[in-house]
């Protein structure tokens, strides 16, 4: 298995990138609504908070890497398609790729504007770079709890569209970020 993409598939290591980042999206909208069934203060619902944040830095790190791997080498190209659809996928792209810092990132900025420090998984803390302030971190609230349902609605499109190419053009643009080709 190659770590580097090439013009037919793409690496091990975009590969991991994206599966994981797939992975932690899963994780974190269970953690999110999985923690409403405990009491406002109960240490479940802490335990659950505490890991929904630890896993969003995760979620940055690795969109960050991922962003800056993207430009590392070379991409597979894309089958011959209608040019609306090229370009409906570069925005796809572009929107994913947003949503993978702007959510963990206001995130971070809502709870430290509430005054709360961002602990990852216990091992240490994110610096405290804003002062409390509940106003902008209301904003910062709702920029966070919009872009978690534009990250399902974006997640949902791009999975329907690789499984429109694989099911219906019968191509291999699944089969490029998956073990095939």
């Amino acid at each position: 298995m190659q770590l580097m993409n090439n013009e037919k598939r793409f690496g091990s290591l975009s590969k991991l990138l994206h599966w994981t980042i797939f992975v932690l999206y899963v994780i974190q909208y269970f953690l999110v609504y999985r923690r409403e069934y405990f009491p406002k203060d109960s240490p479940e619902k802490l335990q659950y908070i505490l890991l929904h944040k630890s896993f969003g830095v995760c979620v940055l790190a690795l969109g960050l890497f991922m962003l800056m791997w993207r430009h590392v080498g070379t991409r597979p190209s894309l089958p011959p398609m209608p040019k609306i659809q090229v370009i409906l996928a570069k925005i796809m792209h572009i929107l994913l790729y947003l949503s993978m810092l702007v959510m963990p990132i206001s995130g971070i900025c809502m709870s430290m504007l509430s005054g709360r420090p961002v602990s990852v998984f216990g091992w240490f803390e994110l610096p405290m770079l804003l002062a409390k302030n509940e106003a902008l971190g209301g904003i910062f609230y709702k920029t966070h709890v919009f872009s978690s349902y534009a990250v399902i609605g974006l997640v949902a499109g791009h999975t329907l569209a690789a499984l429109y190419h694989h099911f219906v053009n019968k191509d291999d643009v699944l089969k490029k970020m998956t073990c095939g080709v």
